[in-house]
């Protein structure tokens, strides 16, 4: 007779059925309640997690627990090569200088804005408001993707969207890192009690590194998805070509990481390219490696988001946020208010000086639809242990947790509201 014990549960291999599990919970409580599915999976995290503080949790969180550099280079880069994959590049034309401003100098603006607005009306220390400012400035590529894949906005919105969120991590990476460079390099702040309340940047510097590190993705993901295309007319079987898309993404990745350019870039320029030149470009690929490859990132796309979505619920710390619910709710007034004064001014000047048109109810949709997720509580996870994360930690859940809440709703009346014609049955 097999005796499954709670804790033969723990062990290691239980972890695959056990995560399949929620997987299939979060699918049926979906489908019963009209929640989206991703939603439904934060929600069992949280309650995973709820139940292992008490100690009444017949899971182990502790199994769970993913390493952030994990989420960053190889749970996030799939959601944005198959994302990238799936766009038209004469579409993408359409957005393309909304979407690169946004994504760089939407980024900056949203940190500035945020960082200053946490320091002067929060009354966090300088380096903590900018550091979080910075951390939560990039929308989540996870959440924005799956977003708008449920939600049926105009196709160039949805574009500008998920192209921004797949270009816009590397930003507020580059951004992030910096500022906690520069908090080691003026006293170890990020060890002391007392932190630093000034930040001392040399702008040109930080521009020269983010150049570099932004442009540098762009050239290894091209390279790699330029050698795919030769490489690909030598075979002529449908499993060895999608073989040979799952080699440029991590390629491209890894590379790019090693040679401290940008990973997530690299992902969104391979995924673009590949999917436009390699996958639909005449007499590359057939049909049915072409059915073959879409299906089989359908499926990636599917694990990888449950993965992120789970990762969030699970590592909300409930407890901990109830302490800090005012900080919270002011941080999360800053951090919209903040995209607000980095989408508008950038929207309105391309609609005016180029041919980018963003009508008044588009430009609402694109500041609401900016959520934060996995890619800001991933960084603020990356921090070791000190004050300094014990600060971050709270108020960067809280936000996200904020995100999903209340902009998701709000997102989809509205766009029900602004475009009834899009809606299908």
């Amino acid at each position: 007779m097999v005796d499954i014990s709670i804790s033969s549960l723990l062990r290691t291999e239980w972890i695959i059925p056990i995560f399949l599990g929620m997987i299939f919970l979060a699918s049926l409580l979906a489908n019963k309640t009209r929640v989206p599915y991703t939603m439904v999976l934060v929600g069992v995290g949280i309650v995973v997690s709820l139940a292992h503080v008490s100690g009444i949790g017949l899971i182990d969180k502790t199994r769970f627990q993913v390493d952030p550099k994990l989420i960053l280079y190889f749970i996030v880069p799939p959601l944005i090569f198959e994302a990238m994959m799936k766009i038209d590049r004469e579409q993408f034309k359409t957005v393309r200088i909304s979407s690169l401003l946004l994504s760089t100098l939407g980024v900056v603006l949203a940190t500035l804005v945020g960082g200053f607005l946490l320091s002067y009306v929060a009354g966090l220390p300088t380096i903590v408001a900018f550091a979080f400012a910075a951390l939560i400035a990039p929308t989540d590529a996870a959440i924005v993707i799956e977003v708008f894949k449920k939600i049926k906005a105009p196709m160039p919105l949805t574009v500008l969207m998920q192209s921004e969120a797949s270009f816009n991590d590397a930003t507020g990476v580059v951004i992030f890192s910096s500022i906690i460079a520069i908090a080691l390099a003026q006293g170890s702040a990020l060890e002391a009690t007392e932190t630093i309340n000034q930040i001392n940047v040399d702008i040109l510097g930080q521009l020269e590194h983010f150049a570099i590190v932004f442009f540098g993705g762009i050239a290894i993901g091209l390279g790699f998805a330029i050698a795919a295309r030769f490489l690909i007319k030598l075979m002529n079987e449908p499993l060895p070509e999608t073989a040979l898309s799952v080699a440029v993404l991590f390629g491209s990745v890894v590379v790019a990481n090693a040679l401290q350019f940008s990973g997530l870039v690299a992902a969104a320029a391979s995924g673009l390219y590949f999917g436009n030149l390699v996958m639909k470009g005449k007499g590359i690929m057939s049909e049915k490696a072409q059915m073959y490859s879409s299906h089989f990132w359908d499926m990636i796309a599917f694990f990888a988001n449950s993965v992120a979505f789970l990762y969030l619920g699970l590592s909300m710390d409930i407890l901990n946020m109830g302490k800090n619910l005012p900080l919270i709710a002011m941080a999360f007034g800053a951090v919209l208010a903040a995209r607000a004064a980095s989408t508008y001014p950038i929207l309105a000047a391309t609609h005016r000086l180029t041919q980018e048109k963003w009508p008044n109810a588009w430009r609402h949709v694109i500041m609401i639809g900016g959520m934060r997720g996995a890619l800001s509580v991933a960084l603020v996870a990356t921090l070791p242990e000190n004050n300094f994360k014990d600060i971050l930690e709270p108020i960067t859940f809280g936000v996200v947790l904020s995100s999903l809440i209340v902009q998701y709703p709000i997102l989809s009346r509205y766009i029900k509201k602004a475009f009834p014609e899009t809606i299908q049955n």
